[in-house]
């Protein structure tokens, strides 16, 4: 299990390196977390490397209204975020029955994930500069996100679907 306790209440950035590639990275101030790959230009399939595992965030269907998160390499999504119509409002559907719920915002806090007691664990937050980079706070310990690291990637995922208008465009 990847320990990101130490890093409770501490800013983590995701940071784009080449503006040629879809690249992003999760930045502590020491370190490179984990990294987001697009392999193709315009697909909506990413690969998620960092806190000692690799794993696939992907649509399923063009007509559901959610995201798979694979094993990478596997055909069966282990969990999954559906979303809302409107894509305000969603859930992360885990293993064994965990659930986290999330909100979508649109300027300085794009993306919130809430505890199922309603407690808030993370905090995304676009900080307004010529790269536009946006931030993100763990707000609290959870045992999910513990267990479940990429859960930070899945989150900046939907916020870069948001942004580019895609989230419903298969790929």
């Amino acid at each position: 299990m990847y320990q990101l306790t130490k890093y409770i209440g501490k800013t983590l950035k995701f940071v784009q390196p080449t503006i040629v590639k879809r690249e992003y990275e999760l930045r502590s101030e020491e370190d490179v977390l984990a990294k987001m790959i697009f392999p193709k230009l315009f697909s909506s399939r990413a690969i998620v490397e960092g806190f000692k595992n690799k794993w696939e965030i992907k649509l399923p269907s063009l007509w559901r209204n959610e995201f798979g998160v694979y094993k990478f390499g596997y055909q069966m999504p282990f969990a999954r975020y559906v979303y809302n119509i409107w894509k305000t409002k969603g859930t992360i559907e885990l293993p064994k029955g965990g659930r986290l719920n999330c909100k979508s915002g649109k300027f300085k806090k794009p993306f919130e994930v809430y505890s199922s007691t309603g407690e808030l664990v993370l905090l995304y937050e676009n900080r307004f500069s010529l790269k536009g980079r946006t931030e993100v706070i763990i707000e609290k310990k959870s045992e999910l996100l513990e267990k479940y690291p990429w859960i930070i990637m899945l989150g900046w995922y939907v916020i870069l679907l948001n942004k580019r208008g895609r989230a419903n465009a298969a790929g």
